[in-house]
């Protein structure tokens, strides 16, 4: 006990209460062995595998999926390997990410109970300070570009589906649109509220890839013989695939796999935090049932003239207005949902009340103006895919679960006891950290050049609407 009669971990109240409870009998907290670590924190009520691995598909899930097609067209078949790569990777790093949040609250009960922030929590265990602002920055970051790739793949989604009516209107237009749409639901309390329908995103998104290879399947002989009409017209075009093609596709299908942030919460979010490694696991297998039809698929009946969303290609009919309506919902409620973390990080330190008001209102319509913004300076949502992938989704997904594993299984003592890590994980996660910084600044480096580059240039709305639109619209196809 210390001089205030609290005792040194803080839990003085505690005890002395437990105290009364016990009719005088004093609490006697379990003491461990300086090499033996506390146990786990088990909760009554929470998440369970199943429903963990029905978060984590539906989060991760979307509008990746539909780029998918047009990053194999990028980096050639070897797209499928790098397709498998990332999420064995991801699910490696994942279940590190769990292993380490398992160990903080292993030591740090109170966090187990409570904790709004658990990855830049590990970044602070790990790196103090410092690391809590880095994760802060690549999270937000992350969350930013998701919100203006969902509110251009959306737009884009009901531009085309209203085109099938004889309504032509531009994209430019429908970013504003959508985007004031959706405004006043983002001025909502937390997306807690909404959890049943991103669970429901999950099954939009699965029923959208079956009709979308449905669809594919049936395009084959259209596809084949435009390809072939092509190819007689222009006989000498050639294709050409090199480093910022193939880092570009790298960047787009690392955007696929760019939940991890989002891991920690729903790990700290579950019954027994000490099953996620396994919730990971299946998670990934699923969303590889997604993605592996899609992008093959895909990529083999349209080939080298799929457009940047896979919607470009398929023949309008029932299926591709179907699955086009499916994924148009799932991204307008992700968008509410994603952008709520990233409101609150500014109103926290405004002192914004968590309750509906006029500075809430002020401060969401700022950030719903600035992601328009973005999204009508550039349209072409596959460049901004590419950037997120490849700069911020890389460090949460390769980089930072590897070090904060290393970092934190290297520190001993009390009251922390260290993770185990077993021989063989060391060259692995060497091996991990040197991809995600190379992988990942090529790909940041492609995506920034093909952004900038004259011959690409795909000017903002707010410059040439109809050159914009255009470009943003298509992105290939025959």
């Amino acid at each position: 006990m210390s001089e205030n009669g609290h005792d040194k971990d803080g839990h003085g109240d505690s005890m002395e209460l437990m105290e009364k409870q016990n009719n005088g009998v004093k609490y006697k907290r379990p003491s461990f062995e300086e090499d033996e670590p506390p146990p786990a924190v088990k909760k009554l009520s929470g998440l369970t595998v199943v429903t963990a691995v029905l978060f984590i598909t539906g989060e991760m899930t979307g509008s990746g999926v539909l780029a998918l097609p047009k990053a194999v067209k990028d980096a050639g078949w070897i797209g499928i390997f790098l397709i498998f790569m990332c999420a064995g990777i991801s699910s490696f790093t994942g279940s590190v990410l769990g292993r380490c949040w398992a160990a903080i609250i292993r030591n740090r009960p109170e966090l187990g109970r409570h904790c709004q922030d658990p990855y830049p929590t590990i970044g602070m265990e790990a790196f103090g300070k410092v690391g809590r602002i880095i994760v802060n920055i690549s999270v937000y970051f992350t969350l930013y570009g998701v919100c203006v790739v969902l509110l251009l793949i959306a737009s884009g989604n009901i531009q085309g589906l209203l085109f099938q009516v004889n309504v032509d209107m531009s994209l430019c237009y429908w970013v504003m649109i959508i985007g004031g749409i959706l405004a006043p639901f983002c001025w909502m309390s937390s997306p807690k509220d909404f959890w049943p329908i991103a669970l429901g995103a999950t099954l939009t998104t699965a029923v959208a890839c079956v009709l979308i290879c449905i669809q594919a399947i049936m395009d084959i002989e259209r596809a084949k013989n435009e390809t072939e009409a092509y190819y007689t017209a222009h006989p000498d075009h050639v294709f050409h695939r090199g480093f910022d093609e193939f880092f570009l596709a790298f960047g787009m299908i690392l955007f696929c796999f760019g939940g991890m942030a989002a891991f920690p919460t729903i790990q700290a979010d579950m019954r027994n935090p000490e099953k996620f490694p396994k919730t990971v696991l299946i998670a990934m297998s699923c969303i590889l049932c997604m993605y592996i039809p899609v992008g093959a698929i895909g990529f083999g009946v349209y080939g080298d003239f799929v457009a940047d969303n896979i919607f470009d290609s398929l023949t309008p009919g029932p299926l591709q207005i179907t699955a086009s309506i499916l994924i148009t919902m799932h991204l307008t409620f992700a968008y509410v949902i994603i952008q709520n973390p990233l409101s609150q990080v500014l109103e926290m330190p405004l002192n914004v009340p968590d309750k509906f008001g006029l500075k809430r209102v002020v401060i969401r319509s700022l950030i719903t103006i600035f992601v328009i913004f973005t999204a009508e300076t550039c349209p072409r949502f596959g460049h901004i895919l590419a950037l997120v992938g490849g700069s911020a989704v890389t460090l949460n997904t390769f980089v930072f679960p590897s070090l904060f594993f290393w970092k934190l299984g290297r520190r001993t003592g009390k009251p922390w006891s260290a993770l185990e890590m077993q021989r063989w994980e060391i060259p692995v996660h060497i091996l991990i950290i040197v991809i995600g910084i190379f992988g990942g600044c090529s790909a940041t480096y492609a995506a920034i050049k093909a952004i900038i580059d004259p011959n690409a240039f795909v000017p903002p709305c707010y410059v040439n609407i109809t050159a914009a639109s255009a470009a943003a619209s298509g992105g290939g196809g025959h």
